[in-house]
């Protein structure tokens, strides 16, 4: 007795076809994903920098405050300055925001003195074509009397 039956020896042209295209749609879809870790992870990094050096700049006014409250006092007008990287008290407030002196060649550090003594400190950067900004801001008094 013989059966008629055929043998599925192999896979099909369409079965092969359909699996590479489930895999290469598979393998796309996780090449995205990591292009998006990657690109969410720099922009983190990133942010938390430029965190760190707006409260930098905080802590900046603070030590001008303690060092000649009368020399910040009298810059309390609204005028913003620049706040470069190696800035100290001695230097003073003299350049105006925006300036080219970029901390790490990335990033733009400026304070804004307002009457009050309102201290707003604004680092800006840029990756690829968008603009980033975090503010930090503090009202500062003569603590001593």
């Amino acid at each position: 007795m013989q059966c008629n039956k055929k043998q599925n020896l192999g896979q099909s042209l369409i079965e092969v076809v359909v699996a590479v295209g489930m895999i290469a749609l598979l393998l796309t879809a996780v090449l995205a994903l990591i292009s998006l870790s990657v690109k969410n992870s720099r922009l983190a990094k990133d942010r938390t920098i430029a965190v760190g050096l707006a409260q930098q700049g905080v802590e900046l006014m603070r030590t001008y405050r303690d060092y000649s409250f009368t020399g910040l006092s009298g810059q309390a007008d609204g005028t913003v300055y620049n706040l470069p990287e190696n800035w100290t008290v001695l230097t003073g407030l003299s350049a105006s925001c925006p300036a080219t002196n970029n901390i790490y060649s990335y990033y733009l550090r400026c304070v804004k003195l307002s009457p009050g003594i309102e201290v707003i400190v604004t680092v800006d950067w840029q990756e690829g074509s968008q603009n980033f900004q975090t503010v930090q801001s503090t009202n500062l008094s003569l603590w001593e009397r």
